[in-house]
């Protein structure tokens, strides 16, 4: 082989490869280990309002420091995504000296009513907060569709100046909306947005001079809705069948 020209060039070649490579490694080695790259900088964006900076500095401290090469990203992308108001989180490094952390907090919606909080994508999470919100009453994993109508529902009732202050939807899958005056709305299990919709146009005309007196609206007739007074000896309105002047058959369209 020693007399093979072809053959001394390309055991040269891998040789020379093989050394490349080596010494690569080991530049690679240094710089992971070397004390000449420190992080300097780390920059926190995005819109923070509720997370302590107290939370992200322990976080950052004691994940990001010394060699930029060798900083735990991960293990901090891990640790900022933890904290009770965190959404989302991106950890990145900008060489040669920074890293960058982009965070996005969750929107508080409700309160659920066992415990926690429900953020904007329907999400149940636990962050303490003095903040006052509508309260949500559903089954376990209904806090998105809970949200979704509780969207449509404030839009229905803001030009009106009301809002939902509570709202349930039971295992029967029906819904009561709990309005911040006080009156409840009782929607049930079907056709639920063009009730309240219905309800939103009586209410100028017909239960709104009514509003101090009365306990809850029953949309849940086909052609019409019954209402409860606070004060029993008060009669309903000829237009304002009370619940227990419902007839059987409206009783049966009841949904």
């Amino acid at each position: 082989m020693w007399d093979n020209a072809g053959a001394l060039k390309r055991v040269t070649r891998w040789l020379m490869i093989l050394v490349v490579l080596i010494l690569l490694g080991a530049l690679a080695v240094w710089v992971y280990n070397s004390p000449y790259f420190p992080v300097k900088q780390v920059k926190i964006e995005g819109e923070i309002q509720r997370t302590g900076g107290k939370q992200l500095q322990a976080v950052a401290q004691k994940y990001i420091r010394g060699n930029i090469f060798r900083a735990d990203l991960n293990g901090a992308q891990e640790a900022f995504a933890k904290l009770p108001w965190v959404d989302k989180v991106t950890v990145r490094r900008r060489l040669p000296d920074t890293v960058e952390i982009d965070l996005v907090e969750r929107i508080p919606v409700a309160r659920w009513k066992e415990s926690g909080l429900i953020d904007s994508n329907g999400n149940l999470f636990n962050a303490a907060t003095d903040e006052k919100f509508p309260v949500f009453s559903g089954e376990p994993g209904t806090g998105k569709i809970m949200v979704k109508h509780f969207n449509e529902f404030n839009a229905i009732l803001k030009p009106l100046g009301l809002a939902v202050a509570e709202l349930e939807y039971s295992p029967r899958s029906a819904w009561t909306v709990g309005l911040d005056n006080g009156i409840s709305v009782r929607l049930g299990r079907e056709n639920e947005t063009k009730r309240l919709q219905r309800f939103a146009e009586m209410w100028p005309g017909i239960l709104q001079a009514q509003q101090g007196n009365l306990a809850y609206v029953d949309m849940r007739y086909r052609d019409g809705f019954a209402v409860r007074y606070h004060d029993k000896q008060q009669e309903p309105q000829a237009d304002t069948p009370s619940e227990n002047s419902a007839s059987g058959v409206e009783a049966q369209n009841r949904q």
